[in-house]
């Protein structure tokens, strides 16, 4: 399945919104903070400002090189066949050819090779354990004898990640001749000024011709592929996409073939232009920097100055991004006086022993949790084990967040743009994905995102007007190593060419990322002589006596000079922003199980991710800027471990069909947690029309149902109402079901709770009804939203099903003070509430505040906005704790416990006082806006400026 994934990469293209409220002028003329933000409206007023992206830059290709080598020569080393070589070698004097080609290919050559392949973290650990500690360490993602350390061991997980992505002479030789093939069409070649936005793929009649003029090219690669495949399901799905490219399957709905062509074209298209674009906003802005430094220094050298100082103490901001970290864990990790890991161990083992009523079976993998035995048992001394996270803890536990908070359905899709963007999920400006999966009805369209509809999230958050850190930084030096969305970051590490190359080939995209920090480190050393040179040249430039005509003439020379070499090195410093995203944590324990060896072991992921962090905190030293860094890091989620398993569609809708006695027409979209990734055509996919129902399942933990009942029509989301009205396809005239009734019913001991609008929800108001079996009895509770309160209440007795009365025994017992406050708000907001009075209900500060204590964290909130987004489904389901839905392995995320809802947040650097205010419960989406704030000086309030929710600078006591 390597090919997939190397068809499938995308990466984003985001419209930049309106200015934000308070001008860089604004900041700059602050007092005790404007001298550090001087230079930075500097280069985004007068010299970013008027960058033109301009083809007439970068067009001298003799100074080009990819590998060390000429355009020319490196091409002639790719495996391309003799004609398409030819016509490629052919092409190379025209400028509008090579240079976009030249671009694109140092983006994959140079970027993703010259590393080795070696495990850098096995490496590591060999100098601080000896071979006997290791082998006792040893998993199935470790092994001390491997003799190829890149190499996974194989455990139970999808056969579409055993093979792996590499970025080889095989995938550049593929990479050109689509490109040569597209050549004549890209619209922008033959423009003066590139343009701002990638355009995708339409159904016009240029488009679609285009695409029957490239298939055949990317058929014949797969027909390649597949002759040194192993028999199996990949070597079959590879043979059935083959097949969809005969005659007789040409005009087929979904035809694969033509999928995979639509996505390899709009990968090729849309990297060659930002690969262009990169390297031309590069070549400008030095062009630009260099003439307002020259210009400036004739008419105000002071001026020059005040830029070189204010460079000199400018601030930095590393944003990562962990998928699936979560803060309980890290913390009862490295602080065994917490109660975490106990009351994981003894969860563990009464699951193990538990048997459930509903019929049910296992993952596959059997999780092996010796090494959380052994810190339940005993004290773990190890200075070795996770030293950057003790250390985080120690120096910086007010600046971590008690509890973080995942948006509901915590699911990656949907929280990893909240992280990186700042963005909410609904209304203006948010980033319209609720899920990993949806139906947008309005187009007729389902979406499912492990496949190449991965490539439509770029073209969505564009949709919507997104604004990301890199559209908002544009005149700042970024850096993405791995993350999505980054359509404007001048330097790029792909997201997905991590993904698929970092499992086979360990440390892949941390090597990378690492190496080019080092790099920049180094040019940044060199930058702060250079510009305390200038600054001190220039200030000895001024006081040389006017008539001393000589002097000054060549003084002025030198640093003319001195000038445009700093300008030329500048771009290559250490980046303002740097965005990292690490998927790992996250990607292994689906299979391993969160609380396994494989995650938690001093040779497991989360150990990784330690030694990583620490690597990037030192390349920050190196460079000489780590007093002026504040990091910042965040989980989209947690994990919790499955042991029983249940596929709700075959637990509900095949006994239903046999009690109506007629067939339903069930469609699903998604593949299960541990199955392989789908393939969709983007241009001709199927109708959702005529279907009685639409099923998709998330991770294990989450299950939708969409339903077309609505008396509003098939295009509007029915409410509790008309759902327990469902008229299927095939019923008798006049004849309903309650499906909520049914689903319920056939469900029982597995479902924690479902989730349907009670009435029409929009950003502002809001009914959601929680359903659910409690000892044989049914539980009916509703929250109200209406603006920023919320009221809950039960239809039959006590609220119940969210726990918000239930203390959280994974959570050290609340301080008195803490349980009195508790005790408070617990009375205000359930007891004293009142529905007919909204003025008594509590805020969503007061909620999330209540529920930090609670196994649910801000659920009453999160709830309550759910169907903000129309495309969240008609029914969510979420099964109860050790219960996986629609999965094959023993990890989930996207329900609604506290090991999932509870995300990592939190900062730390030498920028934070010694005085900052304790961070109590703060959603994942907070971490943006804060570095945001502390990079520019402008405020960043939820609500305003496309910000979904606040910055927490204010919390942090900044020097």
């Amino acid at each position: 399945m390597a090919w997939f994934k190397k068809s499938t990469l995308a990466i984003a293209l985001i419209t930049p919104l309106s200015p934000v409220s308070l001008s860089y002028a604004e900041v700059g003329d602050t007092p005790v903070i404007g001298g550090i933000f001087n230079s930075s409206e500097i280069l985004k007023n007068q010299i970013t400002s008027s960058l033109t992206y301009s083809t007439r830059f970068a067009r001298d290709m003799t100074l080009f090189t990819i590998g060390g080598m000429t355009l020319e020569a490196y091409l002639l080393t790719l495996p391309l066949d003799a004609k398409t070589k030819a016509k490629v070698m052919g092409q190379l004097a025209d400028p509008t050819y090579a240079i976009p080609l030249g671009y694109f290919l140092y983006q994959f050559y140079d970027r993703y090779t010259g590393i080795n392949d070696d495990d850098q973290f096995k490496t590591y650990l060999k100098t601080v354990y000896d071979a006997q500690a290791l082998k006792g360490f040893e998993h199935t993602l470790f092994s001390l004898e491997d003799t190829q350390p890149h190499k996974v061991s194989q455990h139970s997980k999808d056969q579409a990640h055993q093979e792996g992505l590499k970025v080889d002479s095989e995938f550049m030789a593929s990479m050109v001749t689509v490109y040569d093939a597209l050549f004549q069409v890209g619209e922008w070649q033959d423009m003066d000024r590139l343009p701002e936005h990638y355009t995708y793929l339409t159904k016009s009649d240029n488009d679609l011709a285009l695409v029957r003029k490239i298939q055949p090219i990317v058929v014949g690669i797969l027909e390649q592929t597949v002759t040194s495949m192993d028999d199996g399901d990949m070597k079959s799905a590879v043979t059935a996409i083959i097949q969809d490219h005969q005659p007789e399957f040409a005009n087929k709905t979904n035809n694969k073939a033509q999928a995979i062509t639509i996505s390899l074209i709009d990968f090729v298209r849309l990297n060659v232009l930002k690969a262009y674009r990169q390297f031309v906003y590069t070549d400008e802005r030095q062009e630009k920097l260099n003439t307002w430094l020259q210009s400036t220094f004739d008419s105000s050298p002071q001026r020059v100055i005040e830029f070189l100082r204010s460079q000199q103490e400018r601030r930095f901001a590393v944003q990562i991004t962990v998928d699936g970290l979560q803060q309980g864990l890290m913390e009862g990790l490295v602080d065994p006086d917490k109660p975490f890991v106990k009351k994981a161990y003894q969860e563990h083992t009464r699951q193990l022993s538990a048997e459930p009523t509903f019929e049910h079976s296992q993952p596959e993998h059997v999780q092996d949790t010796r090494f959380l035995q052994v810190l339940s048992e005993q004290v773990y001394k190890d200075p070795h084990y996770l030293p950057f996270f003790k250390r985080l803890y120690s120096e910086n536990l007010n600046s971590i967040a008690r509890v973080g908070v995942s948006s509901t359905p915590t699911i990656s899709v949907r929280n990893l743009p909240i992280i990186k963007t700042g963005a909410k999920v609904s209304g203006e400006f948010g980033t319209g994905i609720p899920n990993f999966h949806f139906v947008d009805r309005h187009e007729d369209r389902a979406y499912y995102f492990f496949g190449n509809d991965a490539l439509q999230l770029d073209r969505l958050m564009q949709a919507n007007q997104v604004q990301t850190m890199f559209d908002r930084l544009t005149h700042l030096k970024t850096l993405n190593c791995n993350a999505q969305y980054d359509w404007n970051a001048q330097t790029s590490y792909d997201a997905l060419v991590n993904l698929g190359a970092g499992e086979a080939l360990r440390d892949f995209g941390e090597k990378r990322c690492l190496r080019e920090l080092n790099e920049r480190a180094d040019v940044e050393q060199a930058l702060t002589k250079q510009r305390q040179s200038l600054i001190d040249n220039i200030e000895s430039y001024q006081s040389i006596p006017v008539w001393d005509i000589y002097t000054r003439v060549t003084r002025k020379w030198k640093i003319e000079q001195d000038l445009r070499t700093f300008s030329e090195l500048d771009g290559k410093g250490m980046p303002d922003y740097t965005l990292i995203y690490n998927p790992w944590p996250d990607h292994f324990a689906h299979f391993v199980g969160p609380f396994s060896d494989e995650i938690i072991m001093p040779t497991g992921e989360l150990n990784r991710l330690d030694y990583w962090i620490g690597q990037i905190e030192k390349s920050y030293q190196r460079a000489g800027v780590y007093s002026n860094t504040l990091f910042g890091m965040a989980g989209d989620h947690g994990l919790s471990p499955v042991y029983h398993t249940l596929n709700p569609e075959k637990a509900v809708f095949s006994p239903l069909e046999k009690q109506l006695g007629y067939p339903l027409i069930v469609k699903k979209i998604s593949s299960d947690e541990g199955e392989g990734p789908k393939i969709t055509n983007a241009l001709n996919y199927p109708s959702n029309k005529g279907i009685d129902v639409v099923v998709a399942s998330t991770a294990g933990g989450n299950f939708m149902l969409d339903m077309f009942n609505s008396a509003q029509g098939w295009d509007t989301q029915p409410t509790y109402e008309e759902l327990t009205r469902w008229t299927p396809t095939h019923a008798k005239t006049g004849s309903t079901v309650d499906i909520i009734d049914k689903t319920l019913h056939y469900l029982d001991d597995s479902l924690d709770y479902m989730a349907v609008r009670n009435r029409t929800c929009d950003e502002s108001n809001c009914e959601v009804r929680l359903i659910a079996n409690r000892a044989g009895k049914r539980y009916d509770e509703v929250i109200i939203k209406n603006d920023d309160r919320y009221f809950y209440h039960s239809l039959n007795d006590n609220v119940l099903l969210l726990g918000m009365q239930t203390l959280n025994q994974y959570l050290p017992a609340p301080t008195e003070q803490e349980f009195e406050k508790f005790g408070q708000l617990v009375n205000q907001c359930i007891h004293q509430a009142k529905q007919s009075q909204p003025t008594t209900w509590c805020t969503s500060a007061q909620w999330r505040e209540l529920s930090r204590f609670t196994p649910r964290p801000d659920a009453v909130v999160e709830l309550a906005k759910l169907y903000a987004e129309d495309r969240a489904g008609s029914i969510n389901l979420f099964p109860k704790d050790g219960v996986g839905y629609n999965t094959k392995v023993p990890g989930r995320h996207a329900g609604e416990s506290y090991l999932e809802k509870d995300a990592f947040i939190g900062f730390w650097g030498k920028p934070i006082g010694d005085s900052p205010n304790a961070l109590s419960i703060e959603a994942n989406g907070s971490l943006a806006p804060t570095l945001y704030e502390y990079l520019t000086g402008e405020p960043a309030w939820a609500g305003e400026n496309g910000w979904g929710y606040p910055s927490l600078l204010d919390k942090l006591d900044i020097r």
